[in-house]
């Protein structure tokens, strides 16, 4: 991901103030480039993000659109989303430093992306030569240091500038007595798609819940769940959960009926979008815990050959899992 040019703003709602720059960043410099571009291209692909879309007319849609059209630059873009964010969060925030980061990224498309980096306190070293000559090293405090390119950012948005199409991921906070996502509700102002992570863990939840008050265990429908998610992102980038409870449970009527109910409740008897990354890997294995404690993780497929894996039911009502056809056992 080339960041092509970014701004930013410092937000410290522990003495509630905003210092807005004047100046973009170098971007020239390489770690820098290195360090916005490995959040931003983490972010983008993050299955926490939820997806919308940023409407042209709205105040910030038309900013982003002069942006486009070259009648405005970056810093005072920039400057107008950051006192969005700081009226808006100074409301809803702990007190914390949150070093914002708006910048223009590209790959196949171009992005305006906003980055909340929440500063944590650390420490680093720093050396003194005494009056005798003599060097001391000492650890002193730093109260403003930014996630690391491999942690997580507090929130992150992505605008895609040829369809306004927004994915962004944040935590809720309280806003005006309501609890509310700060960027998607009241900077953007959109409505969103629940997120990859949530609408599979939705659809499995639903599908699990129904089985087992049918009197199943649910294992066999769960592991039917993760192949079908697993294949569908094979060829979609969507995911209609209607289409796998129908699967599930195609001969099982009642099950039927009451999965899509729940389905009808979650409003989710549509195609989600879904990161086919995250869809892929959540067909690769299933896990299970038995009441006496024993956990087995095994991958999806074998589930449906009897060769490897099988869970039978003795007479008196009780489990038995056996595992087939092993060469050899590995500690862990």
């Amino acid at each position: 991901m080339q960041i092509n040019r970014a701004v930013l703003q410092i937000l410290d709602f522990s003495s509630s103030l905003a210092v807005y720059s004047e100046n973009e960043l170098n971007m020239g410099e390489e770690a820098l480039q290195d360090y916005v571009s490995a959040h931003v291209t983490k972010g983008i692909k993050d299955p926490g993000l939820r997806t919308g879309y940023l409407n042209e007319t709205s105040q910030l849609g038309q900013a982003l659109q002069q942006y486009k059209d070259g009648t405005t630059d970056l810093v005072t873009l920039g400057k107008d989303i950051g006192e969005r964010l700081f009226n808006f969060m100074k409301q809803a925030t702990d007190p914390v430093i949150i070093d914002t980061i708006i910048c223009e990224a590209a790959d196949n498309n171009s992005y305006l992306c906003i980055l909340l980096c929440q500063a944590h306190d650390a420490y680093t070293h720093q050396l003194f030569n005494e009056e005798d000559g003599t060097l001391t090293t000492e650890l002193i405090p730093n109260r403003a240091v930014l996630p690391s390119p491999t942690q997580k950012l507090r929130s992150f948005c992505a605008i895609n500038l040829e369809d306004f199409s927004v994915r962004l991921f944040e935590p809720k906070g309280e806003y005006d007595g309501e609890v509310v996502y700060i960027l998607g509700d009241k900077v953007l102002q959109i409505d969103t798609n629940p997120s990859s992570r949530d609408t599979v863990s939705k659809v499995r939840r639903i599908v699990d819940r129904v089985a087992k008050a049918h009197e199943g265990d649910g294992v066999e429908e769960l592991v039917k769940v993760r192949s079908m998610i697993s294949k569908n992102a094979e060829v979609s980038d969507t995911l209609n959960p209607e289409t796998i409870v129908d699967t599930v449970f195609a001969n099982q009527p009642q099950q039927k009926e009451a999965a899509k109910k729940a389905l009808a409740e979650q409003d989710m008897l549509r195609p989600l979008p879904v990161n086919r990354e995250f869809a892929t890997k959540v067909g690769e294995k299933h896990k299970i815990k038995t009441d006496t404690g024993i956990e087995v993780s095994f991958p999806v497929e074998y589930m449906q050959n009897s060769e490897f894996i099988e869970i039978v039911t003795n007479p008196d009502g009780t489990l038995r899992i056996e595992l087939k056809n092993i060469n050899k056992i590995l500690n862990k």
